[in-house]
């Protein structure tokens, strides 16, 4: 059995349990998860939700959403998934699906959902090293998942005036956006995020929609100070 930890989000309201050794979520779900504009939304559904991270942070958040689901390939991943959101008393409103999105040919629940979310494993095969543990290649690296295949998941999943939202490499951008288009999903609103203040952007935060819009670009997201703390708008990500 795995040794697990409980990390608290939320001045405890949240308690996340995790594999102390396995896959564990990064600082890219805090981000998204508040990136995300979920103010009307009722639906909202999670392409690879890991432990659960995202699906129980906006769920915490944003309680007008009714139904929300989160979809893991990993079997472990998704106990995980399921424990937390029962630990968390939120099983009335979250689901949890073990399965593989690459087979999804109708939406999850039967419905589509107003807001799909994805952190997914981003990095192509040829770049960087695969890690040794099989749990945290698949959930980093594009072994079981290309994002062509992320993509037509959120189409079948997305209704047609809600938003894909995903977080990505900086590099990425231009290939997302390309891929995004041939899958008739437009960008809507883009935030890079960097690292430190004077360095160049790491990831990018980016809604897409199935309708038109004008795009919208957000300030600079700054993640560390100088002396490596957290800023005060992403500590403040962690408290509320």
């Amino acid at each position: 059995m795995p040794e697990l930890t409980a990390d608290t989000l939320f001045d405890g309201g949240l308690t996340l349990l995790q594999e102390k050794r396995g896959y564990r979520f990064s600082v890219d779900s805090i981000l998204l998860a508040h990136f995300v504009e979920a103010g009307g939304a009722t639906s909202l559904l999670d392409l690879g939700c890991g432990c659960g991270v995202m699906p129980l942070v906006l769920a915490h958040r944003h309680p007008g959403l009714k139904r929300v689901a989160g979809v893991e390939l990993q079997e472990s991943l998704a106990l995980l998934a399921e424990r937390n959101r029962v630990e968390n008393d939120l099983s009335h409103r979250v689901t949890i699906h073990h399965a593989d999105m690459r087979h999804c040919t109708t939406p999850y629940g039967g419905v589509p959902f107003d807001v799909v979310v994805s952190n997914p494993p981003y990095t192509p095969l040829g770049h960087g090293r695969l890690n040794p543990r099989d749990q945290k290649a698949i959930a980093r690296h594009e072994v079981a998942l290309s994002l062509g295949e992320l993509l037509d998941a959120a189409c079948i999943n997305l209704s047609s005036t809600g938003t894909l939202n995903l977080v990505y490499p900086a590099e990425r951008l231009d290939e997302v956006v390309t891929a995004a288009g041939h899958k008739e999903l437009l960008p809507e609103r883009l935030r890079m995020v960097h690292s430190h203040a004077r360095e160049s952007p790491k990831r990018f935060l980016l809604s897409l929609g199935k309708t038109p819009a004008t795009l919208c670009i957000l300030p600079p997201l700054v993640v560390h100070e100088s002396n490596g703390s957290l800023t005060d708008e992403v500590d403040k990500m962690f408290k509320k």
